[in-house]
C-alpha cells in the first residue's frame, strides 16, 4: 500500500549515522544470536524446563512465519521502491516480508519471558523491545508496517498461547513436542514439493538460487525442532542435567554452549558449502537447491540435538 511506503521514507528522512547504528543495534533483538543466547542461558543456566516450553515455542512460531511467507510471496519495500537499501544487512532481508520474522521471532522469545516469568515489568520491557524492532524494520527499509504488526501479533499471540498450553498439561508436553515436530515436518515436505515445481526465476536469481532463498528459512526452523526434541529425549535418557545458582559455573555453562552451537553452525556449515551453496547455483538447478536446503536443516536439527542433549553432558563430567 502506498501509505506504507510513505512511512518507510518518512522514518528514513531521520537518517544519520547514530540513528543507522542505533536501529541496526535493535534490530538485533529479532536475530538468531541473541535468540540463540536467551534461549541457551533459560536452559543451560536458570529452568532447562521453561527452556523447553520457549524453545518450542520460538521453533513452531518461526516456521509457520517461513511457512506464511513463502505462501503470501509479498516483495520486500525495498523491490517496490529501493529506498534505504545502503542500511540493510542482506542477510537481515532475504526471502519475503510478510509477515516480518525479526519482529515475530523478538514477539515470541520476549512475550514468553513475559509469560513464564510473570514479573510485572516484563510485559512492559517485552513490549519496548517488541516495538523498537519493529521501528527497525521499517526504518532499514526491510519491512512495511504491516509485516510488522502482523509478526508482532503472530509472535504474542503463539507464546500466549503455547505458554496456556505447557502450563496446563506439563505431563503431556514431551508427546506433544513429537507432534510438533512430525507435523512440521510433513508441512514443510509439502511446501518443498509445491516450491519445487512452482518456482522461477527472480530477479537476479536463477530459479535454482531462488528456491533456496525462498526455502532455507522454513527448512532451519524445522530442522531445529527435530534437533530440539530428540535432545530433550536424548538429555531425559542419558544426562539428566540440573540446573543451579553459581553465577561462575554457570558463566562457564553459557559461554561455552554458544561456542559450541556456534562451532557446529560454522563448522557444517562450511563443509556443506563445499558440496553446493545454495545461493550461487545456476538455472535448472533445482534439484541441488534441494539438497542444499536439506544441509540447512540437518546443520540446524545438529546444533540444537547438540546444544539440548550432548553439550549438558559436560556439566556432569566435569562439575560446572
Amino acid at each position: 500500500m502506498a501509505f506504507e511506503l510513505d512511512l518507510i521514507r518518512w522514518l528514513q528522512s531521520f537518517q544519520n549515522g547514530f540513528l543507522d547504528a542505533l536501529f541496526q543495534f535493535f534490530t538485533a533483538f529479532g536475530e538468531e544470536f541473541v535468540i540463540i543466547g536467551v534461549l541457551g542461558y533459560l536452559y543451560w543456566c536458570h529452568d532447562k524446563k521453561i527452556g523447553e516450553y520457549v524453545g518450542v515455542t520460538v521453533f513452531v512460531s518461526q516456521f509457520l512465519n517461513s511457512m506464511v511467507k513463502t505462501v503470501v510471496q509479498r516483495p520486500r519495500p525495498f523491490v517496490a521502491d529501493p529506498v534505504g537499501i545502503e542500511n540493510i544487512r542482506p542477510k537481515t532481508a532475504t526471502g519475503y516480508a510478510f509477515p516480518s520474522g525479526h519482529t515475530q521471532g523478538a514477539a515470541t522469545v520476549f512475550g514468553s519471558l513475559a509469560v513464564w516469568f510473570r514479573k510485572r515489568w516484563l510485559p512492559i520491557a517485552a513490549g519496548v523491545v517488541i516495538f523498537v524492532v519493529a521501528l527497525s524494520r521499517m526504518y532499514l527499509g526491510a519491512h512495511y508496517l504491516t509485516d510488522v504488526l502482523v509478526g508482532g501479533a503472530l509472535g504474542v499471540a503463539i507464546a500466549i498461547g503455547f505458554g496456556r498450553m505447557f502450563s496446563r498439561h506439563p505431563e503431556k508436553t514431551r508427546a506433544m513436542y513429537g507432534w510438533i515436530a512430525a507435523g512440521s515436518a510433513f508441512l514443510t515436505v509439502v511446501l518443498l514439493v509445491w516450491r519445487f515445481f512452482t518456482t522461477e526465476a527472480e530477479g537476479e536469481l536463477t530459479d535454482a538460487a531462488n528456491f533456496y532463498d525462498k526455502m532455507e528459512g522454513s527448512l532451519k526452523m524445522v530442522g531445529s525442532m527435530i534437533g530440539f526434541v530428540l535432545g530433550i529425549w536424548f538429555e531425559s535418557k542419558k544426562v539428566s542435567f540440573a540446573n543451579h545458582r553459581i553465577i561462575w559455573k554457570n558463566l562457564i555453562r553459557f559461554a561455552g554452549g554458544v561456542a559450541v552451537v556456534m562451532g557446529v553452525r560454522y563448522g557444517l556449515g562450511f563443509l556443506f558449502d563445499l558440496i553446493v551453496k545454495g545461493e550461487a547455483l545456476p538455472e535448472g538447478q533445482k534439484a541441488l537447491a534441494v539438497l542444499a536446503v536439506l544441509f540447512d536443516g540437518i546443520r540446524y536439527a545438529a546444533m540444537t540435538f547438540v546444544a539440548i542433549g550432548v553439550y549438558p553432558l559436560l556439566f556432569r563430567k566435569w562439575n560446572y
